[in-house]
């Protein structure tokens, strides 16, 4: 087919506007975040072992090496604000026959009444890139056939999106990079820009750290007592959690990253200035096997590991809040030596407590 006459930039231009139509156009082409717990299956796969962030060769493959127990668990939240993992990347999308069938569908999908001629223009440029080796300024050279004779050795590199990613824009920043084909076990050539890398790998791992949660048990069980100890324990045991993503990079070959998340810190706040805490900090010690405080043994004068006494009642304000929040540091390693620290995450749930004024009380 003749091209099109328009200049290099602007047929550029029409070029990616096809990336965006294909990837809307095509199923399955988003990244699909999911979780451990994720209950949806129509873009994930899973096993016993984890889960894949979408299908196919595009998929992160997230495992569970090592991790609590518990069946309380809850995402950990990034003391960072601002910390995201990444809106997009590159990496592999399809093997040869699949990214030809997902391109004609692409072509087929948009090819209805009403589209505008500048989208199918661009759809048709698109396709004859890798079909039958159109080429334009910029676009790198094209291939025959969508690279159908070398199946099985290598993959099309491509944008992959995380669709929730807090800022919409950010998630397409990739699409500025038209897909490309890799041979198995290599990389994108030398400043390809947004290539997954380890690092990248490593906060998509974060993403889906899952740390026991913040089970608070109370000794009294119900109503405490102004200056009488309450005794504070965790049902959760708190012990390392080993998240890893990976990408398969075909030849037996892969990138990884595995994070671990490590308790370092329970503090208590006990919702009002008049308390004592146990102890003074507020930081419950963790102890080897995980635990935090511990039952009332009985001696009304021992002060609890972990707890706090309440020097007024709630009789005027209400039940006060006793919130407990757990911190995790997070630290990362990965293929090719990487390495290094992620933001510290916590996991925090108050606990409605109610303080009466008596006497005396029997244990």
């Amino acid at each position: 087919m003749q091209a099109v006459s328009i200049a290099g930039a602007a047929r550029r231009g029409l070029v990616l506007a096809a990336v965006v139509v294909l990837a809307a156009a095509t199923p399955g082409h988003a990244y699909t975040d999911t979780s451990k717990s994720s209950s949806d299956s129509s873009q994930t796969s899973g096993t016993s072992n984890g889960v894949d962030l979408a299908a196919g060769a595009k998929a992160v493959r997230i495992t569970y090496p090592s991790g609590s127990s518990s069946t309380r668990t809850h995402a950990i939240a990034s003391v960072d604000v601002n910390w995201t993992p990444p809106a997009c990347w590159i990496g592999p999308i399809a093997d040869p026959v699949t990214f030809k069938k997902d391109v004609l569908a692409g072509v087929k999908a948009t090819d209805v009444p009403g589209q505008p001629s500048y989208a199918l223009e661009a759809m048709d440029q698109y396709k004859n890139h890798y079909d039958t080796g159109y080429t334009w300024d910029g676009s790198g050279k094209g291939y025959k056939d969508f690279n159908i004779d070398q199946q099985g050795k290598g993959m099309f590199w491509g944008a992959v999106e995380n669709p929730d990613a807090p800022n919409t824009l950010a998630k397409y920043a990739c699409n500025g990079t038209i897909p490309f084909f890799v041979p198995n076990g290599q990389r994108p050539p030398a400043g390809t820009p947004n290539v997954i890398t380890p690092e990248m790998l490593s906060k998509l791992a974060y993403a889906h750290t899952q740390v026991p949660g913040v089970t608070v048990e109370t000794n009294p069980v119900a109503t405490q007592t102004v200056n009488l100890p309450t005794w504070v324990r965790l049902e959760e045991k708190y012990t390392p959690v080993k998240v890893r993503a990976s990408v398969d990079l075909g030849g037996g070959q892969e990138i990884w990253a595995e994070t671990t998340a490590r308790p370092t810190s329970v503090h208590i706040d006990p919702g009002t200035s008049d308390a004592t805490l146990h102890p003074a900090s507020g930081d419950c010690p963790i102890a080897a096997d995980g635990t935090v405080g511990a039952d009332y043994g009985g001696d009304p004068k021992a002060d609890p590991p972990c707890g706090v006494t309440y020097l007024r009642s709630t009789q005027a304000t209400g039940p006060f809040d006793l919130d407990v929040t757990a911190t995790w540091s997070v630290s990362w390693t990965g293929s090719g030596g990487t390495g290094g620290a992620l933001p510290d995450g916590r996991v925090q749930q108050p606990k409605q407590v109610t303080v009466q004024e008596i006497q005396s009380v029997n244990r």
